[in-house]
């Protein structure tokens, strides 16, 4: 019964709620463009086939995320 109930605590400590960092989300007018014409540069880009994610960086290492819709809806974000 002991090891039972280590088990079950183990499990209820592993599978507590984790919380996410806050995110600041940046304007609606923000664009890749935009940002890239400020001085930010595309780190990284991934696509999938509804989806391109474009990571940028700036001269002092802030991060921005910014991902293009199929439809061309583009939301961007500081991590």
């Amino acid at each position: 019964m002991k090891v039972l109930l280590k088990i079950a605590l183990c499990l209820v400590l592993l599978t507590g709620a984790v919380s996410a960092a806050e995110i600041e989300k940046l304007a609606k007018e923000t664009t890749v463009n935009a940002l890239v014409a400020n001085g930010w540069n595309i780190i990284f880009v991934s696509s999938s086939d509804y989806i391109i994610t474009y990571t940028l960086m700036n001269y002092s290492g802030e991060i921005v995320t910014c991902k293009v819709l199929s439809n061309d809806k583009i939301t961007c974000f500081k991590p």
